[in-house]
Formats: C-alpha cells, sequence, structure tokens
C-alpha cells in the first residue's frame, strides 16, 4: 500500500469498507473481493482487504478492541511492541523516571507512543517512512 492508498482507506468510503470487514473470513476472501469490486475501487478494496488481514493478526499484540480501530503495515505489525510491554515500559519512564515528554525515534505505526501517551507523557513520534508516520498518525486519532 501506498500513502495515496492509505489516504483513501482513511476517508469515508475506506471506512466503510473496514467496518464491513471487521469480522470478514480471510478463508471467504477472492469472493468477498469480487463482491466489493463491483461497487468499489479495486485499489481501495485490495487495501481494505490487507487492512482487515493485518488487524486480525494485531489481536494478539493489541488486542481485540485497539486492533479493529488501529492501521497498520506488514513491517509495522511484526517490528512493533506488544501492547503489554509498551504499558510497562511507559509505567516505568512515568512512575520511575518521571518523564512527561518524550521523542519516540523510529516510532513505526506507534505502539510505544500510543502507550506513553495513554499514560500521560506528551510524546513526539517519529519515523523516516511517510507512509508509516501516516500510519501512527493515524493510530493516534483513532486511540
Amino acid at each position: 500500500m501506498d500513502l495515496d492508498a492509505f489516504s483513501r482507506l482513511l476517508g469515508d468510503e475506506g471506512q466503510s469498507l473496514l467496518a464491513g470487514l471487521r469480522d470478514f473470513d480471510p478463508a471467504h476472501e477472492l469472493s468477498v473481493a469480487t463482491r466489493l469490486r463491483r461497487d468499489h475501487p479495486a485499489e481501495l478494496v485490495s487495501a481494505a482487504l490487507a487492512q482487515a488481514r493485518l488487524r486480525q493478526r494485531a489481536v494478539a499484540k493489541f488486542g481485540t478492541e485497539d486492533a479493529a480501530r488501529m492501521y497498520f503495515t506488514p513491517n509495522g505489525l511484526e517490528q512493533s511492541t506488544r501492547a503489554s510491554v509498551a504499558a510497562h515500559r511507559a509505567r516505568r519512564f512515568t512512575g520511575e523516571l518521571g518523564v512527561r515528554r518524550l521523542a519516540d525515534l523510529c516510532s513505526g505505526v506507534g505502539g510505544d507512543a500510543l502507550a506513553l501517551a495513554r499514560a500521560g507523557v506528551s510524546v513526539l513520534a517519529v519515523d523516516r517512512d511517510p507512509l508509516t508516520c501516516a500510519v501512527a498518525r493515524a493510530n493516534a486519532e483513532a486511540l
């Protein structure tokens, strides 16, 4: 997925597709894709299906509720910190170290940044890849 496809996914049509795919069965992906492509652009359907698959895989790291609202890239999901680990780190930063502001360099999709923000830290999340930055920004807005 490129930045343009991701931006379209964040629009009303993309959000509608994602909502409809929340509980989709990957075993039926071909029939679902065929049906959706009758009414939606093929690239948007592909992006939504890819995101739905990533969200299903993300449940193990982020839990059902957060994973269903977050956005991912394949590499971003693989490299992201498990939510329980990120929350533990955030507690250490705030409790033991008294951190209130932090720059998360190479933040990826924002797993650590989100946990830090939930713990009350003002976070500047930085990444080199524009798509990854857009995904992290969308995650911060979603959560």
